[in-house]
């Protein structure tokens, strides 16, 4: 099976699944990613994707993010 023929069957896939499978592959290209600061990092992404996802703490929105950034550059 090529690899085009691949995507096509799994983007014919409920969302659901897509997503399981999705989660699948991250994890195994995590498990592949050498031991540096790109890995601490996805590591730390996949913490605040979980913590966000089960409202344990909430984002902000774009503009809320705008605001404190020109804030802490000084432009307001």
């Amino acid at each position: 099976m090529s690899t085009e023929q691949l995507i096509a069957d799994a983007m014919a896939l409920p969302l659901a699944e897509r997503v399981l499978l999705a989660q699948a592959l991250w994890e195994s290209i995590d498990g592949g990613l050498p031991d540096t600061e790109e890995r601490a990092a996805v590591k730390e992404a996949i913490q605040r994707d979980e913590e966000l996802s089960s409202g344990k703490v909430t984002g902000r929105t774009h503009e809320e993010v705008m605001q404190a950034a020109r804030r802490a550059l000084e432009c307001d």
